[in-house]
């Protein structure tokens, strides 16, 4: 992964940055064969002059290693989507969804509760020369998609103990028979108690370790990342 400068704005904010409301840079990702251009917020710190926008920390508007990781074990196992249909749970600014749509799935919808992100996906769909995505604003406390879906996908979405039981009613009510679901965590302190509790109502589980490029300036070099599949 690297960083691609963006042309000099002169301090002036581009027409997205103005849309999203917070100032953007485009990371490339070489995944498939091919460098992917996502444009995201530029860091942690860039977000801070969205507080005020927004009801919450939009922290998807930022890449993180867990999108590029489930991109990454996609392009690996192309078979997992290729002609099926994928449905992305916080899709953030987009990254796996339009991998997987790149990759052949039949159809690939993305969906977020903020818009600003979904501009995002949208946005880096288009700049990566990927078409047929469709894009949903979607709250998992009210959620009313009754459609079944042969993948179902989502990247660091296990953040948060008190999502946990809507995440697990959608993929419940959502995931067609003999389908899978790829979760990729950074290891969040309470995936272990989520898994637990799916296993319990029945669910079968496997993962797989993937080590990516930090994201974070000053970190680590590497992060590890689960890529985590269930199935019933």
């Amino acid at each position: 992964m690297s960083e691609v400068k963006q042309a000099d704005q002169g301090g002036v904010a581009t027409d997205l940055e103005r849309s999203v409301g917070v100032p953007l840079a485009i990371f490339a990702f070489i995944i498939a064969g091919r460098t992917w251009r996502i444009e995201a917020a530029r860091d942690h710190a860039s977000l801070l002059s969205a507080v005020e926008t927004y009801a919450a920390f939009p922290f998807g508007l930022l890449v993180w290693e867990s999108a590029q990781a489930l991109a990454e074990a996609l392009a690996g196992e192309p078979d997992l989507v290729a002609g099926k249909t994928v449905m992305e749970l916080g899709a953030g600014v987009g990254l796996p969804g339009i991998v997987a749509r790149s990759l052949g799935a039949a159809a690939v919808r993305q969906t977020d509760n903020v818009a600003q992100a979904l501009t995002l996906c949208r946005v880096n769909a288009e700049a990566n020369g990927v078409e047929g995505i469709e894009l949903a604003l979607a709250n998992w406390d009210a959620w009313t998609d009754t459609r079944t879906y042969d993948v179902i996908i989502g990247s660091d979405v296990l953040y948060e103990r008190t999502a946990h039981a809507p995440l697990a009613a959608i993929l419940e009510r959502n995931l067609a028979p003999g389908g899978r679901v790829l979760i990729a965590d950074p290891g969040r302190q309470d995936t272990p108690l989520f898994l637990r509790e799916l296993e319990s109502a029945g669910w079968k589980s496997a993962r797989r370790r993937r080590a990516v490029p930090s994201m974070m300036p000053g970190g680590a070099d590497m992060v590890d990342v689960d890529i985590v599949e269930l199935w019933k």
